[in-house]
C-alpha cells in the first residue's frame, strides 16, 4: 500500500488572521492545487480529512486537480492538536464537497495526542495495509514480499502530521520537536510484508518539489 500525508494548504490563520475553523487563503487553494497536479497519476483509493475547512478545501483542490471523484472520509480525530471546539455544520464541509462520509463532527476522547494519532494510524492506516488478500510482489533476500494495490491519502494538519509520521518510523513526537512540514507538503510510506512481519518504507518527507519558491509558506 501507498500512503501519502498532505497537510492543509496555507490558512487564514497561518496568514495571522484569528479565526477559530480558518478557511484556505488564495495562496492555500492554488498550494492545494498544484499538490493534486504533482498526485495526478495517482488514483486514490481512500481519503480521510479531518473536519476542519482548511483540510476539507485542500482535499478538495487535489481531487480536483485530478479530476477525481473520490468520497472523502471525515474524521475529526484527524483534527490539528490545537484545535478547539468550534467548527463548520456539517452542509458547510458538503458545500466544499458534496461527496463525502461524516460519521461526526467531535472527537472521542483520548488520554493524549499521541494515543488519538495511534488510533488513526489503525483506523486509517493499518487496517488497509495488512487486512485481506495480499499478493505476492517480489521475492527478496529476506523472503516474499507482499502488498496490496491501495494508494491511501491523508489531509490533516501540520502538528499532527509530526504525530502521525513519528509513530509510522517509531521516532515518537514531543511538542518541544520542530517537525517541518511546509503547507501542502507531500509525505509519502509504502507499507508491505516480509514473510508476515510488517514494514514501511519511508519514501519522501515535506517534499515541496511541486510548489514554487514563492509559495512555501
Amino acid at each position: 500500500m501507498e500512503l501519502y500525508i498532505v497537510r492543509h494548504g496555507q490558512s487564514e490563520s497561518n496568514a495571522g488572521l484569528e479565526i477559530d475553523d480558518p478557511a484556505l487563503t488564495q495562496t492555500g487553494r492554488l498550494q492545494a492545487r498544484l499538490a493534486g497536479e504533482a498526485l495526478k497519476n495517482v488514483r486514490f483509493d481512500k481519503v480521510y480529512v479531518s473536519h476542519l475547512k482548511r483540510a476539507v478545501q485542500t482535499a478538495a483542490e487535489i481531487l480536483s486537480a485530478q479530476n477525481a471523484e473520490n468520497v472523502l472520509e471525515v474524521l475529526p480525530e484527524l483534527a490539528e492538536c490545537s484545535s478547539r471546539d468550534h467548527v463548520a455544520r456539517e452542509e458547510t464541509l458538503r458545500s466544499l464537497w458534496p461527496r463525502m462520509t461524516v460519521g461526526g463532527l467531535q472527537t472521542r476522547p483520548f488520554e493524549n495526542d499521541a494515543a488519538r494519532a495511534a488510533w488513526c494510524l489503525e483506523t486509517c492506516v493499518y487496517r488497509n495495509a495488512y487486512t485481506g488478500d495480499l499478493p505476492v510482489t517480489k521475492h527478496t533476500d529476506e523472503g516474499d514480499q507482499r502488498e496490496n494495490g491501495l494508494n491511501v491519502l491523508i489531509v490533516c494538519h501540520g502538528m499532527f502530521n509530526a504525530h502521525l509520521i513519528g509513530q509510522l518510523v517509531h521516532f515518537p513526537f514531543d511538542k518541544n520537536m520542530v517537525v517541518s512540514q511546509y503547507n501542502a507538503c507531500i509525505n509519502r510510506f509504502q507499507l508491505y510484508t516480509v514473510n508476515g512481519v510488517r514494514r514501511i518504507r519511508f519514501r519522501s518527507f515535506n517534499n515541496t518539489a511541486h510548489l514554487p519558491e514563492e509559495l512555501l509558506t
